[in-house]
């Protein structure tokens, strides 16, 4: 099974440098099941970059997708009006969700937010073949090679959580829940039970939601409780708050991952291959900005999987203002912080610290190539030692 990542902010989509790693789009997750049947995890902002890729252009059609709604409030559906395949008659797309607030049904719902003086094109005009189908929570749905199953979670006027499963692997949706409910913590940890993937919201910090009370969020350590309690394989923390930067957001994985070592935070262009046992991650942030060429030798310092320091030469072959490429002779995994050394020669030299996003094969060397994004904070130069255990950036947890 194959997950993709098209927005993962919540709340509110951000258009903001700082939150560019990550990305501003709002909730909207692609699903491929082992047969190649297309599932859509709610209808945010970020449905607009899934209805730009290949398998969802024109050339892609007829296209028959289901597609899961936890909820209906606004960041979870304005995507909706502006996802080209719903304008196309040749394809059809079933919807399910909860049972509105309310006395709306689901599709009048969705169209609320395309009334006038709101919108001016209505739901009349999306011709793609609909149907809408209310589900209840501890319902389960074949859809096709896939099975779903629906809980209902702790949000402000309703919200599902769903658990995939497939032949290959299960995962569990789990955006807008807000713990301390009974009734639902016990709902995620049965949807999370035994899974290879858990997509949990980690909107706040511990501090943050104390504050916030009532609102429907969690955090990452209620995501880290959830996987212990539920044996989950892998947590991906999820729905980022709009006021958290890529750096806010990359330390609450370094916390996350003090407690539980497989936390990731979810991203743009992320992908989850997902084969049972085995959970591979990989990140296709592009490198914003014109890249110049370079072959420029340099040392790299990161931390293997084992917890223990890396240093190594490499070459730096292309670099813009937000990120570099950087091939050597050792991969590093994602999401590991790293500090490259442009001069080795002298005792103290300028690093620049960043986060590894990609690794693939380059192609003229055949040795790994890492795509590396700096953080804003970490544009500048900064001074490092020559000791390797030195240049761990503080805070951070063993790659």
């Amino acid at each position: 099974m194959l997950v993709r990542f098209h927005g993962v902010r919540g709340s509110i989509p951000t258009c903001d440098l700082r939150t560019w790693q990550h990305g501003g789009n709002t909730p909207c997750v692609e699903f491929e099941t082992p047969a190649g049947h297309r599932i859509i995890l709610d209808g945010g902002t970020g449905l607009r970059p899934l209805s730009q890729t290949p398998a969802w252009g024109g050339e892609a059609v007829p296209i028959h997708a289901c597609c899961f709604l936890s909820h209906y409030h606004w960041d979870h559906i304005q995507g909706l009006p502006f996802f080209t395949p719903l304008y196309d008659p040749r394809n059809r797309f079933e919807f399910f969700g909860p049972q509105p607030d309310g006395d709306l049904d689901m599709k009048s719902a969705l169209q609320g937010q395309m009334l006038r003086p709101y919108f001016p094109v209505d739901l009349s005009l999306l011709v793609a073949a609909q149907a809408f189908t209310v589900i209840a929570p501890g319902q389960r749905l074949a859809v096709e090679d896939a099975i779903v199953e629906a809980a209902r979670l702790n949000h402000p006027q309703g919200c599902l959580g769903y658990r995939i499963e497939t032949a290959e692997g299960v995962v569990t949706y789990a955006s807008d829940n807000e713990p301390g409910d009974a009734a639902g913590d016990a709902a995620v940890r049965h949807l999370a039970r035994g899974a290879d993937v858990l997509i949990y919201d980690a909107q706040y910090s511990p501090a943050m939601l104390r504050k916030r009370k009532g609102w429907g969020h969690s955090t990452w350590q209620e995501g880290v409780a959830v996987a212990r309690d539920a044996g989950v394989r892998c947590l991906l923390l999820y729905h980022h708050d709009p006021d958290s930067d890529d750096g806010m957001v990359r330390r609450f994985v370094r916390h996350a991952r003090e407690h539980w070592r497989e936390t990731w935070a979810a991203a743009e262009g992320m992908q989850v291959h997902c084969e049972s046992p085995v959970v591979r991650i990989e990140t296709t942030n592009p490198r914003i900005g014109p890249r110049m060429a370079h072959r420029l030798p340099v040392r790299l310092r990161a931390r293997r999987p084992d917890g223990t320091s890396a240093e190594m030469e490499g070459l730096l072959v292309n670099l813009t203002v937000k990120g570099t490429y950087v091939v050597v002779p050792e991969a590093v995994e994602v999401s590991s912080e790293v500090e490259i050394c442009l001069d080795e020669e002298q005792q103290e030299s300028a690093a620049m610290a960043g986060t590894v996003v990609r690794v693939d094969v380059d192609r003229e060397t055949g040795q790994p190539g890492l795509g590396i994004v700096f953080g804003l904070e970490e544009l500048g130069m900064r001074r490092s030692s020559q000791n390797p255990d030195s240049a761990r950036p503080s805070g951070s947890a063993p790659a």
